[in-house]
């Protein structure tokens, strides 16, 4: 049988996603005999393929050279997977959206007419995504088993659960009713809620459910002396406001 083709690759971002699947090791190596490698230059340097059976992106697409690029990787490739929550919501980057973008500009470049700067948006306004592997960085354990259905044909899902359902498999404390801005219960799951484990609140990077109502958790965090000023900057940090609570 012929293996499937996968590309591993990366537009604007710090390639933390990819440095996650590295962390694979062996395990990697176990998986990448089961396909044929093309694009994924932090393991090897092979040509780009014609056509790819998968392709994971990482990264938003901010520049017109990234835009050019992925609707070529999409035209080329049977199934897209965005690769992290830069790819998949914005991430990081999208911190700007809600500022003065130009003002920003303006710490960095002294003349800013020149300079090409766009809102940023995820892979999904630009072209079609047939999966979302999020996180900042993404679950190496989660990406493993994804790229394990892909390769073996089978359409993979992500159970619907927030980060509160894992918090209770670790038996975490719950760090909302400790008063920290905690987003676990509109946040989805599957990372194994490290950032709770370890004493630090869920900020999103997983982005909301599909079918979440954040106006409980907003009155929570403004119960316990939280400003909506002070929620809204933690709905931007991976660029989910515009998702999980859009305002004007």
């Amino acid at each position: 049988m012929k293996k499937p083709i996968i590309a591993i690759t990366s537009l604007t971002c710090c390639e933390g996603c990819q440095v996650a699947v590295l962390d694979l090791g062996q395990r990697l190596l176990d998986l990448f005999e089961h396909a044929s490698i093309g694009d994924f230059i932090m393991f090897e340097d092979n040509p780009d393929a014609k056509n790819y059976d998968a392709v994971f992106v990482e990264g938003a697409p901010i520049t017109k050279e990234n835009i050019a690029r992925l609707k070529k990787l999409r035209e080329k490739s049977k199934m897209l997977v965005a690769l992290g929550a830069c790819a998949a919501l914005g991430g990081i980057a999208e911190i700007k959206n809600y500022q003065d973008k130009n003002e920003r500009l303006k710490y960095v470049y002294k003349n800013i007419e020149a300079i090409n700067n766009p809102d940023i948006k995820p892979l999904s306004h630009y072209v079609k995504v047939d999966f979302e592997l999020k996180g900042c960085p993404i679950n190496k354990e989660e990406f493993l088993t994804v790229a394990k259905q892909i390769i073996a044909g089978v359409s993979p899902k992500i159970p619907e659960r927030p980060v509160c359902y894992e918090c209770q498999l670790w038996q975490n404390k719950c760090l909302l009713q400790e008063g920290k801005p905690c987003l676990g219960p509109v946040i989805l799951g599957g990372c194994g809620a490290p950032c709770p484990k370890s004493g630090y609140p869920c900020d999103g990077c997983r982005g909301p459910l599909k079918k979440v109502n954040p106006d409980k958790l907003n009155k929570q965090l403004i119960k316990q002396g939280y400003s909506q000023a002070e929620i809204d900057m933690i709905m931007q940090r991976f660029g989910m406001q515009d998702e999980i609570y859009p305002r004007t």
